[in-house]
């Protein structure tokens, strides 16, 4: 949360606690990740060709514990940049092209903003940052891992 005020860990915190609360009210809505990949989906037919035959209960766990871990990274805790990197590597094997994560960012901003009812303008911020500094984390880590391929494959 870059760019705070001279009380930022304060108000990092108190961004980081509404952050939780809002995503606590989107997730106990039954729909919210049906309604995220559907979104996400449905934003373009080459994302849609990437989930054609994905396991969706599988990829939907995986979702709800990469929030967490982005939770994490914000707040600095040890490990979870490094494990967003893995994430951001692994993702190479899917095809995924860098600017699908934000795509990825907008379909889920969208969807916890239809999923929590007392989500207003600064929680759309706060999301976006949220988000953003994980999928910054693993857009870095994609990026890395595409180019020390590509350097591989021409010998350089």
């Amino acid at each position: 949360m870059d760019g705070a005020e001279p009380n930022s860990t304060s108000t990092r915190a108190q961004q980081l606690e509404r952050f939780h609360a809002s995503l606590d009210r989107a997730t106990a809505d039954p729909a919210f990740l049906d309604r995220f990949y559907d979104s996400f989906m449905a934003i373009s037919p080459e994302i849609a060709s990437i989930f054609e035959h994905s396991d969706m209960a599988r990829l939907k766990r995986k979702l709800k514990s990469s929030l967490h871990i982005m939770t994490l990274a914000v707040d600095e805790a040890p490990g979870a940049d490094e494990y967003l990197r893995f994430l951001g590597r692994t993702h190479r094997r899917f095809e995924i092209a860098p600017s699908h994560f934000d795509l990825w960012t907008l379909s889920l901003v969208a969807t916890a903003r239809r999923c929590d009812p007392e989500f207003d303008s600064e929680l759309d911020s706060i999301w976006s940052e949220v988000i953003r500094t994980g999928v910054d984390i693993m857009r870095s880590a994609l990026e890395a891992t595409a180019r020390a391929g590509d350097a591989r494959r021409t010998g350089r």
